[in-house]
C-alpha cells in the first residue's frame, strides 16, 4: 500500500519541474525575494531553553520558508537558495544539538542533501525522467522533517 504524498509536495514538484524546463537553471532571474518574507513568525512558539532549541527554532522557520516558496515565482535559484538556508540552519542544531535528535537530523540531512542535487540536476531535456526522482526525495524530506519537527516540539516546548 502507498502512502499519500502531501499535496504541497506535489505541487512543489510540478512547480519545480516548470521552473526547470522554462529555462530556470541559470541566468539573472532571482526574482523570489518576496517568498522569503512570508514566514517570519514561524517558530514564535518554541522555547529558547538551549542553544539546540535556538537552532530548531531557526530551522523550523527555514523549512517553512521553503514549504511556502511559489517555485515559478522564486525560480531555480530562488529554491536553491532557500534549501542552501535550510542546510546551514540544520549544521548549526548539529552543532549544538550534539547527540541529541542525532537520527533524525542524519536522515533530514540525508534527505536535503537528496533534493539539493535532484533539483541542481533538472534542465528542460531531464524534466520527464527527473519526476520520479524528486517526488521520491520531496517525500523523504518531508518525512524526516516531520519526524525531527515531533522531537523538538516534544523537547523544547
Amino acid at each position: 500500500m502507498r502512502a499519500p504524498i502531501p499535496a504541497r509536495l506535489l505541487l512543489l514538484a510540478m512547480a519545480c519541474l516548470v521552473v526547470a524546463a522554462c529555462g530556470g537553471s541559470g541566468g539573472d532571474d532571482t526574482s523570489g525575494t518576496a517568498a522569503a518574507t512570508t514566514t517570519t513568525a514561524a517558530s514564535g512558539t518554541t522555547a529558547a531553553a538551549s542553544p539546540a532549541c535556538a537552532d530548531a527554532a531557526a530551522l523550523k522557520a527555514s523549512m517553512a520558508e521553503l514549504d511556502g516558496l511559489d517555485p515559478p515565482e522564486a525560480g531555480k535559484a530562488g529554491i536553491q537558495a532557500a534549501l542552501e538556508k535550510v542546510s546551514t540552519n540544520l549544521a548549526a542544531l548539529k552543532t549544538s544539538a550534539k547527540s541529541q535528535w542525532s537520527s533524525q537530523i542524519t536522515e533530514l540531512d540525508g534527505a536535503l542533501e537528496a533534493v539539493k542535487t535532484t533539483i541542481a540536476g533538472i534542465s528542460g531535456d531531464s524534466l520527464a525522467s527527473a519526476l520520479p526522482t524528486v517526488l521520491s526525495d520531496l517525500q523523504r524530506l518531508d518525512t524526516a522533517w516531520t519526524a525531527l519537527q515531533q522531537q523538538v516540539d516534544q523537547d523544547c516546548g
